[in-house]
């Protein structure tokens, strides 16, 4: 856990966070939910504090998985109903504060009271969904970096690297990359060996991520056409996860064949395996990205990171129903790569 260890997120960081990614403004209404614990609520008021100094209001909501433990063996039916969900009506951004991965309860949760559980989160996020932002702000501790992959050490110091940059600059660097091909009707991969990659995003929109969606930020990104991205493509090294295990993986020059909008085979048993694995609609090619973030230097296999390093591409598998995609899945999974990549008639990596 954190342990009280916040001085790595300065008021200043915070602020900036708050008024230069998020955007919040003055008379807002901001709840920040805290996945978190009670050693460590010092962190949550840390964060109150910044929204008021913006002149929003501040509610504090959190989710303590040992509190929530005892909780939901009490919980009876009809608790959590319409009404309590109404009392966010007033609420215009919410912010998870992540000290570990929202919504997965503890070890010793009750196992008789995991379906009223999943029902308080299923009506909790449709609640939030409609808000005018919700943001997701991973905090670096000790769990968090164990489900990186990467030491508590190295990964605290990615990601107050990747936190601690101009917004207002890497809001301006988006727009100005999205400006000239926004009407672009196909994207074209170059990687390895004369290895190709086409696919359609004709009448998709592009998304721009500079502070409203999980942070640290910076990419942009659309929904390819489902059935419309054919060819090879090249990666010296890929990290995926394992969806039986959900641990880390990596692969190194590897070639994946995709045909009309699905991948369909590679030149690694292995991955041909995890390709077998996937849900419905799961090897569905669903998003094309760009990194923008200067912060982020190094590809470490975590994807949260690695998808907005400046000077990656990455595609994805899976779901794109939230940004103007229509495959629905269960999965969504990021591969990020380098190479050279053509959007219409210009060259952007």
């Amino acid at each position: 856990m954190l342990a009280n260890k916040n001085f790595m997120f300065s008021d200043e960081m915070i602020r900036n966070l708050f008024k230069d990614a998020i955007g919040i403004q003055k008379g807002e209404v901001v709840l920040l939910q805290f996945w978190g614990e009670e050693a460590d609520r010092e962190l949550l008021h840390k964060f109150s504090n910044q929204v008021a100094a913006l002149g929003a209001s501040p509610m504090e909501y959190q989710h303590a998985r040992s509190n929530y433990v005892g909780l939901f063996k009490n919980v009876k039916e009809g608790c959590f109903s319409e009404n309590y969900f109404k009392l966010f009506g007033a609420v215009d951004i919410v912010i998870d504060i992540c000290l570990y991965r929202p919504v997965i309860p503890s070890a010793d949760f009750p196992k008789e009271s995991m379906e009223m559980y999943r029902s308080f989160m299923r009506n909790l996020f449709q609640t939030f969904i409609q808000k005018k932002k919700l943001v997701q702000l991973r905090v670096p501790t000790i769990e968090n970096a164990t489900e990186s992959g990467l030491s508590y050490e190295v990964y605290e110091k990615l990601m107050i690297k990747a936190y601690d940059i101009d917004y207002l600059a890497l809001k301006n660097k988006c727009q100005d990359f999205v400006k000239p091909i926004s009407k672009a009707v196909e994207v074209i991969i170059n990687t390895g060996k004369q290895k190709k990659l086409t696919m359609s995003i004709e009448g998709r929109d592009w998304e721009i991520d500079a502070g409203d969606g999980d942070l640290p930020c910076g990419e942009v990104s659309i929904a390819p056409i489902e059935n419309k991205t054919n060819g090879e493509i090249f990666f010296e090294t890929l990290f995926y996860e394992d969806i039986n295990t959900q641990g880390k993986k990596k692969i190194d020059n590897i070639t994946i064949t995709v045909k009309e909008g699905r991948m369909l085979t590679s030149n690694s048993e292995e991955f041909n395996e995890y390709l077998k694995c996937l849900p419905l609609n799961g090897n569905v090619v669903c998003e094309f990205g760009i990194g923008i973030n200067e912060g982020i230097n190094e590809l470490t296999g975590y994807e949260l990171l690695d998808e907005k390093m400046l000077g990656t591409f990455h595609i994805a598998i899976g779901n794109n129903t939230m940004f103007g995609g229509k495959n629905d899945s269960p999965l969504h999974q990021d591969f990020v790569g380098t190479g050279r990549v053509i959007i219409g008639d210009m060259q952007v990596l």
